[in-house]
């Protein structure tokens, strides 16, 4: 059982980068900071499914009707990324109407 993912896995991300950019096969965000963060592959499918209506529950399903991953795994690669992005601060994360 992956407590951390069952602790947020209601939470839906939010954008909160100051502006993308497409190049090429990456995806340029920059946070409020002025830092610059590259996201591709995955990171890059991931990021535009979070539309801001999409739970973390919803990115998990919505990967795993498209790729071949045991949802554990998932899990912890889902965790590992909302972690990332909120520390890049490039998303923040809202429940019942709380951002955090």
């Amino acid at each position: 059982m992956n407590t951390a993912y069952n602790f947020l896995k209601d939470y839906v991300p939010l954008h909160n980068a100051v502006k993308t950019r497409e190049d090429g096969d990456f995806l340029v965000a920059l946070n409020r900071n002025n830092e610059i963060y590259y996201l591709n592959g995955t990171a890059r499918e991931m990021w535009e499914i979070l539309d801001g209506t999409v739970s973390i529950e919803g990115l998990c399903s919505k990967i795993l009707s498209e790729y071949d991953i045991d949802r554990k795994s998932l899990e912890y690669d889902i965790v590992s990324f909302i972690r990332d992005l909120q520390w890049k601060k490039l998303i923040r994360i809202k429940t019942g109407g709380i951002l955090s």
